[in-house]
């Protein structure tokens, strides 16, 4: 009867417990605006404070519309948001603590009542409750532990129940959450998309994510069978065959180590037929197509058929040409640390030290490597101090912003968030005037050049291949006709990344490492005005760490007459 009360009482309160915070939390999503710079800097710990600069105070950034948080895509949100867990958890573990207080209250109170009233009245089990009730008060012994349970035990778990455990826990989690939210259904579909990306373009493994292993680094922190076979769901609505069954094997695998029965038997096998019978009977519309996530035969007649894009790969290896799938698989294997460079090509690069562009180059020299010739690609290590990475990131922190939409009017597929930086806004890191002295460029000033873009990945963030150059002549784009194409991209790392991050040319045929505090230059467009083919190039996925970068463009209208084809003076 005991153990019975107790199973049945705890079951409740688990219950209750789980409601209440489903309930705290699921009306919170989606409701929420960009975080204050305020905020942010008390809750960040990842050193976005003014670093002692006292003037960086001074300066306001841009104001930008409140807008949902993409949790998923920035890092400044995801430290925010793991900042805000710590906080949460305390609380929700004190309100479970009381909860087991109280449940230990009641458990006492039922107790005393079984073995007493109810043992004292087993021999009435027919009769009705008032002649129980009246055995109650003939029994001295009943009588008194009746009286002493309502002035002790129903006493006491009375006024703890009084506390509203549930309100202050209500109250608490919205005082935390503040204006800014909770992730919601976009954003996990965001999180999983990250981690497919990864595991697409790193060609990693479906059982070593779920055992907590990236790459070669063991990270003790996996995924349950039940969180892997939603990574499967997912990935096989959208297609993404092989991704898919590599997720559904690991769920498997890990159900039958686990003996987990959070998946059922038939969602996973219906799961997989239903997979297969699509990959099949689309074969060859999606082989024609170019499809990226099919194997390279039905899976049904062939079942260890191998993945296309592994036969792909080895095709198109150190192709540097712009025609077709090549470029795809070109970005692929230079994400993957490969490199297309000839003896020759790799001949003509070296490093110098740069003293003679602008006298204040003679007190700070700059160090240059060439990372290639023809088209010339320039890297400056140690290009800009800690201070000005700092104000960089502090002034964009209240307008980060999900990029635009794939299917929009001239947008890459990116995933990131973005903010825009005029000169007024970093007056401390005066990076325009500083590329002008380095470029002998015209910078500043309305037509010269964008603002300054800053951009914050976080893992799985990346950006497609694409060319900087507008390409456009027309008078009907205001961007050109106002301030003419592009015809140079500086671009500066703000930050070291664990692992991924790389910026990747395929018909170059290099990459480019994100190293704290260095640039690289490029023209983005001929001589003539065309665009450069050359240049295309792509951000590879974020695997472990973030990244921040700072991108500067500048356009024809003030330029056409500058370019700086002194920059090598080995030329």
């Amino acid at each position: 009867m005991l153990n019975k009360s107790s199973q049945v009482n705890n079951l409740v309160v688990l219950i209750f417990l789980v409601s209440v915070i489903t309930s705290i939390i699921s009306p919170c999503y989606g409701q929420w605006g960009t975080p204050s710079e305020q905020a942010l800097n008390k809750n960040n710990q990842t050193g976005d404070d003014d670093g002692g600069n006292a003037n960086a105070k001074k300066h306001k950034g841009p104001e930008g519309p409140m807008t949902p948080l993409p949790y998923a895509l920035s890092s400044t949100y995801l430290t925010y948001l793991a900042r805000t867990e710590m906080e949460l958890y305390k609380d929700i573990k004190n309100y479970a603590k009381t909860l087991k207080e109280r449940l230990a209250m009641a458990e006492a109170y039922l107790t005393d009542y079984e073995d007493s009233t109810i043992k004292g009245t087993e021999h009435l089990a027919d009769a009705d409750e008032w002649t129980k009730a009246s055995q109650v008060s003939s029994n001295p012994l009943m009588s008194y532990r009746m009286v002493r349970r309502f002035a002790n035990e129903f006493d006491v778990f009375g006024a703890h129940v009084n506390q509203y455990l549930e309100g202050k826990l209500v109250e608490r989690v919205n005082k935390l959450g503040g204006q800014f939210g909770f992730p919601g259904d976009r954003d996990c579909n965001d999180g999983i998309d990250a981690l497919l990306r990864l595991h697409y373009v790193y060609d990693l493994k479906a059982m070593d994510l779920v055992n907590g292993k990236i790459m070669d680094v063991e990270t003790h922190v996996g995924l349950t069978p039940s969180q892997s076979f939603k990574i499967a769901e997912y990935s096989a609505r959208n297609e993404y065959y092989t991704l898919a069954l590599d997720w559904l094997k690991a769920t498997e695998y890990k159900i039958k180590e686990l003996n987990d029965t959070t998946v059922s038997a038939f969602s996973l096998a219906n799961t997989y037929k239903r997979l297969i019978e699509k990959h099949d009977r689309d074969f060859e519309k999606n082989r024609y197509q170019g499809h990226l996530y099919m194997f390279s035969d039905r899976i049904s007649t062939v079942p260890d058929a191998v993945p296309l894009k592994n036969i792909m790969m080895e095709k198109y290896r150190g192709d540097r040409s712009d025609q077709g799938e090549a470029g795809h698989y070109a970005f692929l294997a230079l994400c993957n640390g490969d490199d297309f460079l000839t003896p020759k090509e790799r001949s003509k690069l070296y490093c110098w030290i740069e003293t003679k562009r602008h006298p204040y180059f003679t007190i700070r020299p700059l160090r240059m490597e060439l990372i290639y010739k023809d088209p010339e690609m320039i890297q400056f290590h140690d290009i800009i101090p800690d201070a000005w990475i700092k104000d960089f990131r502090k002034a964009a922190m209240p307008t980060l912003q999900r990029a635009p939409a794939p299917n929009s009017p001239g947008a890459t597929p990116r995933t990131a968030i973005y903010a825009w930086l005029e000169d007024g806004h970093i007056p401390d890191a005066p990076i325009a005037r500083r590329m002008e002295l380095m470029f002998n460029l015209n910078v500043r000033g309305m037509n010269a050049s964008e603002a300054l873009q800053i951009a914050s990945y976080a893992f799985g963030g990346h950006v497609s291949t694409h060319y900087d150059s507008l390409g456009v002549r027309s008078t009907d784009d205001p961007i050109i006709a106002w301030k003419g194409d592009r015809v140079s991209t500086y671009l500066v790392y703000l930050n070291n990344v664990e692992k991924g991050g790389l910026t990747a040319f395929p018909i170059v045929g290099t990459h480019i490492k994100p190293i704290k505090g260095t640039g690289v230059y490029w023209n983005t467009s001929l001589k003539n005005g065309n665009v450069d083919m050359r240049m295309l190039h792509g951000a590879c996925p974020i695997v472990l760490g973030h990244k921040w970068i700072a991108t500067k463009w500048t356009h024809l209208n003030e330029n056409f007459l500058k370019r700086p084809c002194d920059l090598n003076p080995n030329k």
